[in-house]
This record gives structure tokens, sequence and C-alpha cells, in this order.
């Protein structure tokens, strides 16, 4: 049956996508929420079984919601949005529609939300899963052009806003280089520390100034070169004692990691 078959034209793609935003933001805040929470909190060892754990059952909520809003003929987000769930005669959709839509919508949501951008390239805007199921997703009533409008700025707005996410997550993450300088400053003050012994034992306290853990290191020029390879010239700060020292540096990756070592 065509489209013009359907009593209500079908959703536009910027009501969708804010409907779309509504339903998956609140799991995805919830699975961080509940990672940070056996991390820190709870100081549980990230394994992978423990994120795969909690992934699992994540996926699984957001697969009973999803079923409950096919079954139902719309997913909290499309009610606040005033769309809805059709067969393609215009029907309510079956429990087997619903729950081939639900599948494919994890499916397609997981990999790079490819299955919704799917919209973008019909004229029903219709995704992956309404392909899958045999169903469309159209306006429960018709929208003023203000409403409209609103709707498409805050979709706009939103895609704007994930793009930019998206650019600043990849220059947040820690590249091979970042990860390697701060490795590399954290082995140099493992050497600092071998140093320090070495220093106590000689000297009976431990070294106070860079200068004088060059001097014990053996060779204090190959020392400070070192030295200019690992850690941020500033800040560098060193406290000892007859009992113990701490160092506190910056490694010298994109983000000034601090490295503290503290012995003995």
């Amino acid at each position: 049956m065509q489209a013009t078959a359907i009593e209500t034209r079908a959703a536009r793609f910027s009501d969708r996508f804010v409907a779309y935003l509504l339903d998956t933001l609140p799991f995805g805040a919830g699975a961080a929420a509940t990672v940070w929470l056996l991390l820190v909190p709870l100081a549980k060892a990230p394994t992978p079984e423990l994120l795969a754990l909690v992934l699992a059952a994540w996926a699984t909520a957001v697969f009973a919601y999803q079923l409950w809003g096919n079954v139902s003929g719309a997913t909290l987000g499309k009610r606040l949005i005033g769309l809805r769930i059709v067969s393609r005669d215009g029907g309510p959709p079956s429990f087997q529609s619903g729950l081939i839509r639900s599948a494919v919508w994890l499916l397609g949501s997981t990999a790079g939300s490819f299955g919704f951008l799917v919209a973008l390239f019909n004229r029903e805007n219709r995704a992956l899963h309404d392909y899958a199921s045999g169903t469309v997703v159209v306006e429960a009533y018709r929208k003023s052009a203000a409403e409209g409008a609103a709707l498409f700025l805050a979709g706009a707005l939103c895609a704007v806003g994930l793009f930019v996410f998206q650019i600043y997550s990849g220059w947040a993450r820690p590249t091979p280089r970042d990860k390697a300088a701060v490795s590399k400053a954290a082995e140099g003050l493992e050497v600092i520390a071998r140093v320090q012994e070495a220093y106590k034992e000689k000297h009976g306290t431990y070294a106070t100034s860079i200068d004088h853990l060059a001097g014990a290191s053996g060779d204090p020029a190959e020392f400070r070169t070192a030295m200019g390879v690992l850690f941020r010239a500033e800040p560098f700060k060193m406290e000892a004692g007859n009992r113990g020292w701490r160092i506190r540096a910056v490694a010298l990756d994109r983000f000034r990691t601090p490295v503290v070592r503290e012995g003995p």
C-alpha cells in the first residue's frame, strides 16, 4: 500500500531525530553512571566480564523499552514529540512486528546509529528497523508551522552538538604518543627511586634537589638530558627527608598528566 493510504503524514526526520535522542540518551547516561559507580565508589576492577555484564544489562533494558513502545504505538520520546508507529496499512503494529523492530533498532543503533540514519535517504523517512518490521512513523496530529520550526531547530542544534561532541571526544582521547609519554614518565620516576635509595645509602638522607640526584646518578649530564625528555620543567616538585621522599612531575603528553612517586 502506498504512503498516501496512511491517515497522517510520515514524520519528518528532524522530529524523529529529537525523539530518538530523548529515547536513547537516558539509557546512555545510565550505562555510564553504572560503570562509574562500579569503578569509583565500589572500586571494582574494570574487567572485560564486568563491562560486558553492564552492557548486556542495559542493552536488555533498551530492548524491553523499545518493544513496549513499538507494541503500544510509541515510545516516550515519540509521544513527547507527537509521533506514533503504525504498520503499512495504518493499523497498530503486531507483537511480532514490534519484536523485529526492537531487535533491528538495537543492532542499528549500536552500529553507529546507521539504522536510524537510513531515514535520511527515503521520502517517508523510514529507518532500517521500519523497513525490517513493515512500519512507518507518522505524526500523531498535524503540527503547526511554529511547532515544526521549533522541532527542526532543536534537531539541528542537537545534531551540531553531537558533531562537536564527537570531535571533542576524538581530540580528548589519549593517542598512542600520549600514552607512551605518560608511561615513560612513570618509568623515569622508577629510575629516580633507585637513585634516591643509592643517595640515602651513601649520605644517610634522601636528596632534596635534582642537582643532588644528578650527582648521585654517575652521569649528571645524561641525567639532566633524560629529565628534559621525560618531564615538563614546571611544575616539578621534590620533597625529601630522612624517612622518605616524594616527587610530583608532569608528563610530556598533550594533557599534562601528573605523575607522582614516593618512597621508600
